[in-house]
């Protein structure tokens, strides 16, 4: 992560240079048994509906927390980078390690909105908007119960804008770093996770921050 602050602009920037690189793979995930990638024009899509959804339908406010609590995963992406685009703090948990410190425990006792695979989660229920999600690229919608209240944030976002129809305000997530370039042989692009020869599960948009950079990083 970057030790300079982000531009205030950062989250226009990000969507500029997602459309920039048009049908070019922006992102590619490694899950489900198989790859899955995202040009930078599909990757911007994503997220402008997720801003949609997060600013038309919960009203979501500059500084108002947003926890990710969901595995690893390119749908945890995009609501970070629409959550950060909006103002909002972003705290993902991270389920291999309990989170850390006090102030962070204290920041989830009353969350804004919570995005999750658990829905009927004690996290979830103190949360003032639930946004139930599963870490499955292909799937359709939440395919489970919901709970009075719960959003089923797939079907919900499909139906949002794909045009940006929100002024946006100061970026509130971490700075860009440089890029770094694709190992040989892979997809131009995109920076990629360092895991020795294992291939990688994740990659996230060139200049972003590497997964597991910060106890808060979010994918």
């Amino acid at each position: 992560m970057s030790d300079h602050p982000a531009p205030t602009d950062t989250g226009t920037q990000l969507l500029r240079a997602l459309e920039q690189m048009g049908p070019r793979p922006a992102l590619a995930w490694y899950g489900e048994a198989s790859r899955i990638e995202l040009s930078g024009h599909v990757l911007a899509n994503w997220v402008i509906k997720a801003i949609g959804h997060l600013h038309d339908e919960i009203a979501l406010e500059p500084g108002e927390l947003v926890v990710l609590d969901l595995p690893m995963h390119w749908k945890r992406m995009v609501l970070a980078l629409a959550a950060w685009s909006l103002g909002a703090e972003v705290v993902s948990i991270d389920r291999e390690a309990e989170p850390e410190g006090e102030a962070l425990d204290a920041a989830l006792d009353a969350p804004r909105v919570v995005a999750t695979d658990r829905p009927d989660s004690d996290l979830a229920q103190v949360a003032d908007e639930v946004l139930a999600l599963q870490p499955v690229s292909l799937a359709p919608r939440y395919d489970g119960e919901l709970p009075p209240l719960a959003h089923d944030w797939l079907s919900e976002v499909r139906g949002s804008s794909d045009q940006l129809g929100v002024a946006l305000p100061a970026w509130s997530g971490p700075a860009p770093l440089q890029p770094s370039p694709a190992p040989s042989g892979e997809v131009p692009g995109c920076c990629w996770t360092r895991m020795g020869s294992r291939p990688p599960r994740r990659c996230w948009p060139c200049c972003w921050p590497a997964a597991g950079s910060s106890p808060r990083a979010p994918w």
